[in-house]
């Protein structure tokens, strides 16, 4: 893994100065386009746009792939994504050759792709290069920044993430998040940073939080409302399920939050066990619990519903049985029609397919195993993930980071320092007595 950046590691802050004159010298690349004879101009442009619309859209498909599931090694679709990517990196990088101002442009008309290769090694090893991409980087679509950031394999990203932050250049949020996803804070930059006011309390302290800092847990118990840092408080107290009680009541009438609400079931809590089938919050409550005995209310209720609001029941349901479900999340709309989808379950349910012997997932005994695999499933999409995570830090009683945008070798660590921690294992399994006597 990343090398983590401490305060020793900074060297001289970049700065809103140091941003421009970048900008200014990349900007007299581009006016120097305009002395190119026409037609060779022309030729250029419209080549490197035949390039960036492909790109542009195998890059919108790795989003939409990470979306959907694990990107796992046996996704062949993201491996093709990522060999075409690789052959047209080197139309760009001719043209970089051929003039510069070529690719520089793409800053205004291409901001993603422009994004992307700055983060290649071909030209981000030039430290102007990597940060006029992580500049551009701050103003795209957030979960493609975070993509593109996540999977640079560039060696001094990091530091310089880090320098961009301690120069108060305009971004530093943004920057903060790319380096809590790449994994490589470290409590000691993060308290320099609080005290010389380089980020805002809000970003900095919860991070300090999950990393079982007092200053951090106590800040997000004094400045948090309602379900604000639900994830970060829950998990920092020893006596959680009390806490929870105490401080959103017993009464599942009382609670119009679906996210607090989730937390209640994933904390399995007995006052909240009753799942409202046509509550939003439904689908993840089920997918959390597992239970099998809920199976013919959830399909009585899908038969009712269109394919757009019946989807995220077959996400829940597959999370639940994996291949024991007659169909994927990935087959609706492509393999199945809807009525035959519908069809296809109620045969299921007829020959008794959904029945279990213990609350499931994967078609497996729900445990820290199953809910791993679970994590790593190419079928389970973002949002339940997101959820199973949750309910893996706390009833493991362990934080461990993960973000749907981190690349397969990236999560795949995380979960292997998971799995050798074997008490983590132990007290996910026993999170039913837990939740009994109040722990």
């Amino acid at each position: 893994m990343r090398q983590r950046i401490g305060v020793e590691r900074l060297n001289k802050p970049i700065t809103i100065e140091d941003v421009e004159q970048i900008n200014q010298k990349q900007q007299s690349y581009i006016e120097q386009l305009s002395d190119k004879p026409k037609l060779w101009l022309a030729f250029c442009n419209e080549k490197l746009a035949l390039a960036s619309e492909t790109v542009c859209f195998l890059l919108r498909q790795t989003l939409s792939n990470y979306r959907r599931g694990f990107p796992s090694q046996e996704n062949h679709y993201l491996q093709r994504i990522e060999a075409q990517m690789t052959e047209l990196k080197s139309v760009y990088v001719s043209f970089y050759h051929f003039a510069p101002g070529l690719i520089f442009q793409l800053k205004e008309s291409q901001p993603e792709i422009y994004v992307w290769l700055m983060m290649q090694e071909e030209f981000g090893q030039d430290v102007e290069h990597l940060i006029s991409g992580l500049m551009v980087a701050s103003k795209i679509d957030k979960t493609m920044a975070n993509v593109l950031i996540a999977r640079s394999q560039l060696v001094q990203l990091d530091r310089i993430l880090a320098e961009l932050i301690d120069g108060n250049a305009s971004g530093c949020e943004i920057y903060f998040e790319f380096l809590r996803i790449r994994q490589t804070l470290t409590t000691s930059l993060i308290k320099h940073w609080i005290e010389t006011e380089k980020v805002t309390h809000q970003c900095a302290y919860p991070v300090l939080a999950l990393y079982d800092n007092p200053a951090g847990i106590e800040w997000i118990e004094q400045n948090s409302n309602y379900e604000q840092w639900l994830f970060e408080r829950i998990i920092t107290k020893s006596d959680r399920n009390t806490w929870f009680r105490i401080q959103f009541g017993t009464q599942p009438s009382a609670i119009n939050s679906p996210k607090v609400m989730l937390f209640a079931k994933l904390l399995e809590l007995k006052e909240f066990e009753e799942i409202e089938i046509t509550a939003s919050y439904a689908p993840i409550a089920f997918a959390l619990c597992g239970d099998w005995r809920l199976v013919p209310s959830i399909l009585e209720h899908l038969l009712a519903l269109e394919e757009s609001e019946g989807e995220i029941w077959i996400q829940a349901l597959y999370v639940v049985y994996g291949e024991r479900l007659p169909l994927k999340p990935s087959d609706v709309g492509v393999e199945y029609e809807w009525e035959e989808i519908c069809q296809k379950l109620v045969e299921w349910q007829d020959r008794d397919g959904y029945q279990q012997n213990l609350p499931s997932r994967l078609g497996f005994a729900l445990s820290f195993e199953s809910t791993l695999k679970a994590m790593q499933g190419q079928n389970i999409t973002a949002e339940f993930r997101q959820w199973l995570w949750y309910q893996l830090c706390i009833q493991s009683r362990v934080y461990i980071p993960w973000d749907m945008t981190m690349p397969r070798y990236q999560q795949d660590w995380n979960f292997t320092r998971l799995r050798e921690l074997p008490s983590a294992s132990e007290r996910f399994e026993l999170r039913n007595q837990n939740a009994v006597v109040g722990y």
